[in-house]
């Protein structure tokens, strides 16, 4: 049979297991092969999030390891999650993201009031206006200087999602205007995703890679993903399944 006359539906499902079985290639083989290992220090931590369930995904581990041994940890939300296409209406689907989130961190250790959220318009990150890029770097550039963090988690610039390079470049932009001094670290949601990865990507330009084991922590992160019941419908099985992994993935530029 030709791939012409096959359901779109099964090739859906094939192209879904192709890219997973590219990903465990990446990421059981040649990453760890290229990467340092990361210890996870008492260094503050500022965790920079698009969505609610991203810090989770891209580094759940980590914010249980961090806080396991009482280090500070904050997580700051750019977007209000409202585009998360429940039958319900936007401002419902925002406070049920927001209490998702804070039930999801506090299974990983972080207080309710180490929580922010910038309310930004979800999907809508590269399109604010100078004004509103303005009044969100400098409500970003408020909170880095009032914690002082010494280490920043960050979607990488090549996400593969729009709001997620510009909470990048928005970090950025406000990191630079703070005057803080703080190691950047950028954690990945959908950079390996959504295209033939092995034949794609090349490694080099994405900065060096660091490889966290979170083994003890797994099944925290585990329960936290679970906590995201708003967003189960829209990923494939297969996306969700490698952060379940006992070992997260960052860059360094």
């Amino acid at each position: 049979m030709s791939l012409t006359t096959i359901p779109s539906q099964i090739l859906g499902k094939l192209s879904n297991t192709l890219q997973f079985i590219e990903v465990e290639i990446l990421f059981d083989w040649i990453l760890p092969k290229k990467s340092q290992t990361l210890t996870v220090t008492q260094k503050s931590t500022l965790v920079f999030a698009p969505h609610q369930d991203d810090e989770t995904l891209g580094c759940g581990g980590l914010i249980a390891l961090k806080r396991e041994l009482g280090v500070p940890v904050k997580v700051a939300f750019l977007t209000d999650g409202h585009k998360s296409y429940l039958d319900i209406k936007p401002e419902d689907i925002v406070q049920v993201r927001k209490q998702e989130a804070q039930e999801a961190l506090n299974i990983l250790g972080v207080a309710p009031s180490d929580v922010y959220f910038i309310d930004q318009p979800d999907g809508e990150l590269r399109q604010l206006s100078n004004e509103q890029k303005l009044h969100t770097i400098n409500q970003l550039v408020q909170l880095l200087q009032s914690f002082q963090p010494e280490e920043i988690y960050v979607p990488h610039q090549k996400d593969q999602h729009p709001d997620h390079e510009a909470t990048y470049d928005l970090v950025k932009d406000a990191l630079n205007k703070s005057g803080i001094k703080a190691q950047l670290f950028q954690y990945q949601v959908w950079l390996f995703w959504g295209r033939p990865v092995l034949f794609q990507i090349d490694l080099k330009k994405l900065g060096q890679s660091y490889i966290l084991p979170i083994k003890s922590v797994v099944e925290k992160k585990r329960q936290a993903i679970q906590v995201y019941r708003s967003q189960h419908h829209i990923f494939p099985r297969t996306f969700i399944k490698r952060f379940f992994k006992s070992k997260e993935i960052f860059f360094q530029s």
